[in-house]
């Protein structure tokens, strides 16, 4: 027998059929018995269950009564009688089972598993057929018992929801989590979940709208401000969520065949990852270790876990360690951060309280520094597992290496059933397949196949080179070659590891069967940094894409998902080394620093339209490439080329957070002698100004490259439609503080193409109206510029007006409207997929919340908390403007004597150049408030005068 009560009241006999049980005491009996079903049940409390009002004068009789008339509905087994009570046996109940289903969804819960909370509570779930108990929630017994089991099922549902949040990724879940938080807005878990899922899904506004809205609900209806946990959820969405698991789990390569032979390495894996923080594929090359690698990852992002590939075989520069993990992350900086630090310290911060597991792939040509930054990563950052590869150890305290040998053979006289099982035989037959669909192996061609597998000693790259070799040569003929390639072994370098030969005898007869044309294309590929598209690889190797895509049937390159190709690092060694040989390496660096130059140039209109993020992304493709570029014609001398490879990527590596690389590259270009197109030298005499924003640069000595810049423009008559050309002398007006040449050349900027550049012109005068006391002029010249930037569709600029009307709103007093004008701006900045806790923006709202927030004590308590945080990852500016926002806390509270001090503390930090540092300029603002409070005229004078005399351009 069977008992339903999540829902109405439901009895089923063994075969299925329902028994109607009365309503009434017959039906409030059953329902008290089913609730601890098996266990006694006291007569006292089924007498409260049946009459909880007034029970009859003999309870107990009628108790009896009540009993006798279940047991003949039911069959006399079902109900029990024994030490005080009774008892409901032989039956199952769905309460029971949701209980038991709920227990194992939570105890999945604190493995981490997802993929078993998922299952476990759809279980769970199931079972509700609507209200527990709905046709008795009129007795008090039933209304107990609802309460607990309904609680007990919201907890399931958001134990289910997180997991399919992880596996499934946010768009499975938005539309629930909608309905959830428009049922109880105030239910401040499922406006943190919600909130989470809409950034992950690219809607960061709309996330933090949802923060607003709650924010507002909580002080207007309950005069509380947000628990740390929806808190937390704002800060997530401000930093840039990580993108859903699906998300996650589609950037991870996919490649496009299976991966086999590998069952039990991966079941091992998968057990030592689970014991161990850093595992390490160990093995010569062409033993597969990436591929394990990959195929290990994907089953843990199946499993629910973050996982990021990092690729390090295109990295020259073992510096930018830290950056590359960070872009493998999706956290550039801020286009508005003006850090100017190590971003080692964003890295860990990134990682911190994330259950991320990273596989770092070709560790070993950066042996030494890799394991220096895994080693940092891992004592840093708790949550954090890496998988490794590397042709040796990382040697790391705690590291599990797990070493990846050939696939097993067969012994060649083993049954045909026993040969094709081994896993050589197994990737030899489906490789084969793709060359020649009917292959099988067979009776006939077995021992054939074991010979070919056992001279190429398992290795599964030699192996798939062999079997991609069948699309030209029969079987037969392809072990015959084999042998007398495998004959010149003996006369190679014996100092080499056995495998190693086997590896480069067999990528030596790939090579050689090849013809002429075929090989020049693949040594050329060598000089692409990861990888290359269809177009690229054609133009820059000078091949047809028939070459490229032959290549790929020899398995020599691979094709990615995307359209994109690249070579394996162990045949790119290889290909790199004939290109050497040829002659051809200088030639062919010079072609692909050309093409590349080429793009740059291509995308630099791009960025600053409406569709600058595709463009970005575009660009971010080939990072590697277009940095190569650039240092390789540094590395040869060769100054036009350099430049002009150069000079497009300013505003890539700005939006990109790629600053000090750009900023260090810019540099060594600069100093290149050679004839250089006056054009390349003005972009790059520029290009390197981006520490003046954050205090870091003299702004006399950014001036001197902008006025050669500006010499060689008017020198040379560079075309005015260069946006470059028409900023250099706005940007020395605004240097020089002339603000009459600064309207001078505003009043030119009249063409369509002008735009942009009058777009930024207008924010500076309206800068210098403000001062001037012209408010209602400032406001108009912010609005023009505002309205430029909207028709456009240019984030940067958007970003900037909207702060500057910002700061025009809250000077009027209309706080709401300034609220959700920087809100708007964040929104902005959010497409780039930017970290945007460092942003500028985000110091704007800390400083309105200090201001005009309810709760100016806990406004403090949050802006220590942001504080700590700007320490932990290393960002100056960021902790001195959480210090001028708790100061203003502090000032509302009336504590001015430790609002001046902590003002004044903070000064110590703040940058070495003044006159171009924003968070200089809020800082004395301040302290100039503060000290005309205290009534200390001297410190407000000297605070009022830094004011003054600071150049910062962008009103806010």
């Amino acid at each position: 027998m069977r008992v339903e009560l999540l829902g109405p009241l439901l009895v089923r006999d063994d075969a299925g059929g329902e028994i109607a049980v009365p309503a009434g005491r017959q039906r409030a009996l059953l329902a008290r018995l089913a609730l601890e079903p098996g266990r006694n049940v006291t007569a006292a409390a089924l007498i409260d269950a049946l009459w909880p009002d007034d029970a009859p004068a003999n309870a107990t009789g009628a108790l009896h009564t009540q009993l006798s008339r279940l047991r003949r509905l039911l069959g006399g087994a079902h109900i029990e009688s024994g030490t005080g009570g009774y008892r409901l046996t032989g039956a199952t109940t769905d309460a029971a089972e949701f209980e038991q289903a709920a227990a194992r969804a939570e105890a999945a819960s604190r493995e981490d598993s997802p993929a078993a909370v998922r299952d476990h509570a759809e279980a769970a779930l199931a079972l509700w057929r609507g209200p527990a108990l709905a046709d008795l929630d009129h007795a008090p017994f039933a209304g107990t018992a609802l309460v607990r089991l309904s609680v007990r099922r919201e907890a399931v549902a958001a134990l289910h929801l997180d997991a399919r949040l992880r596996l499934d990724g946010a768009e499975a879940v938005l539309g629930e989590l909608a309905a959830r938080h428009a049922a109880d807005p105030l239910a401040e878990a499922d406006a943190a979940r919600y909130m989470r899922a809409l950034a992950a899904s690219g809607r960061q506004a709309e996330a933090l709208s949802v923060y607003e809205s709650v924010r507002a609900r909580l002080a207007d209806e309950l005069g509380v401000d947000p628990s740390a946990g929806l808190a937390a959820a704002h800060l997530d969405v401000l930093r840039g969520v990580e993108a859903s698991t699906a998300a996650k789990s589609s950037r991870l390569p996919r490649p496009l065949t299976a991966c086999i032979g590998r069952e039990s390495e991966l079941e091992a894996l998968a057990a030592l990852l689970k014991a161990n923080r850093l595992v390490t594929l160990t093995g010569p090359g062409g033993t597969g270790k990436t591929r394990l690698a990959i195929e290990a990852a994907h089953r843990l992002a199946a499993d629910g876990h973050a996982v990021h590939l990092v690729e390090l075989a295109p990295v020259a520069d073992p510096s930018r360690l830290p950056e590359i993990v960070l872009d493998t992350l999706g956290l550039g900086e801020s286009i508005l951060s003006r850090r100017n630090e190590d971003p080692m310290a964003r890295l860990v911060e990134a990682l911190w309280g994330r259950d991320t597991v990273l596989a770092v792939d070709n560790c070993e040509h950066l042996i030494e520094d890799a394991a220096a930054l895994l080693a940092q990563l891992l004592a840093q950052v708790p949550g954090l597992r890496v998988l490794a590869t590397s042709r040796e150890a990382l040697g790391i305290t705690g590291e599990a290496v797990f070493g990846v040998g050939p696939l097993p053979l067969p012994e060649p006289d083993a049954p045909l059933a026993d040969l094709r099982s081994h896993a050589a035989i197994r990737l030899f037959e489906e490789r084969a397949r793709q060359s020649d669909p009917d292959f099988t192996v067979d009776e006939a061609n077995a021992p054939t196949v074991v010979q070919v597998c056992t001279a190429l000693d398992g290795l599964p790259l030699a192996v798939e080179l062999a079997a991609a070799r069948l699309r030209g040569m029969s079987l037969d003929d392809l072990a015959a070659r084999l042998d007398d390639r495998f004959g010149l072994l003996g006369r190679g370098p014996r100092t080499a590891e056995p495998r190693q030969r086997t590896l480069r005898a067999v990528v030596d007869w790939s090579w050689d069967l090849l013809d002429p044309a075929e090989r020049r294309v693949l040594a050329r590929m060598s000089v692409f940094n990861g990888g290359a598209d269809l177009d690229a690889a054609c133009e820059v190797c000078s091949a047809t894409a028939d070459q490229i895509t032959g290549l790929v049937d020899k398995s020599l390159v691979q094709r990615l998902p995307g359209g994109r190709y690249r070579l394996l690092e162990t045949v790119r060694e290889y290909a790199a080394a004939r290109l050497a040989e040829s002659g051809e390496t200088g030639d062919y660096y010079a072609r692909h620093a050309e093409y590349f130059a080429a793009v740059g140039e291509a995308a630099e209109p791009h960025l600053m339209r409406a569709e600058q993020v595709e463009w970005l992304d575009r660009l971010a493709l080939d990072h590697g490439n277009l940095t190569a570029a650039v240092r390789r014609m540094i590395a040869a001398g060769d100054a036009p080329l350099a430049h002009r490879a150069i000079a497009p990527l300013s505003w890539y590596w700005w939006m990109r957070g790629y600053r000090l690389e750009g900023q260090e590259l810019a540099r060594q270009v600069r100093a290149m002698e050679g004839p250089v197109a006056s054009i390349y030298r003005a972009k790059v005499a520029m290009a390197g100004s981006w520490g003046m924003w954050s205090g870091q640069l003299d702004p006399t000595e950014v001036d001197a490259g902008f006025a050669e810049a500006e010499i060689l423009i008017e020198r040379d008559q560079v075309s005015v439609a260069e946006p470059v050309a028409q900023m250099v002398p706005i940007i020395r007006a605004l240097l020089a503080g002339d603000e009459t040449r600064l309207r001078s050349i505003l009043e030119s900027l009249v063409r369509p193409e002008d735009a942009w550049v009058r777009g930024i012109a207008l924010m500076f005068v309206s800068d210098f109206s403000l001062r001037a006391g012209r408010k209602e002029l400032a406001s108009a010249e912010l609005a023009e510029s505002n309205a430029i930037f909207e028709r456009l569709g240019e984030r940067f600029g958007l970003i900037l007006s909207l702060q500057g009307l910002a700061g025009d709103r809250m000077a009027a007093g209309d706080y709401r409207e300034a609220r959700r004008m920087l809100l708007r701006a964040i929104a902005a900045e959010a497409e780039f997929g930017a970290d945007l806790a460092d942003s500028v923006i985000a110091e704007s709202l800390w400083r309105l919340d200090a201001e005009h927030g309810d709760d100016p004590a806990a406004e403090l308590g949050r802006m220590r908390v942001v504080e700590e945080r700007a320490k932990r990852i290393g960002n100056t500016e960021n902790v001195i403007a959480a210090r001028v926002s708790a100061s203003i806390c502090m000032r509302r509270l009336g504590r001015l004597v430790e609002a001046r001090d902590e003002l004044l503390s903070a000064e110590i930090g703040l940058p070495r150049f003044l006159s171009f540092s924003e968070v200089s300029v809020q800082l004395y603002r301040q302290l100039a408030v503060v000290a005309r409070e205290l009534g200390d005229p001297d410190l407000e004078i000297r605070a009022a005068g830094m004011v003054s005399g600071s150049n910062w351009p962008f009103s806010s």
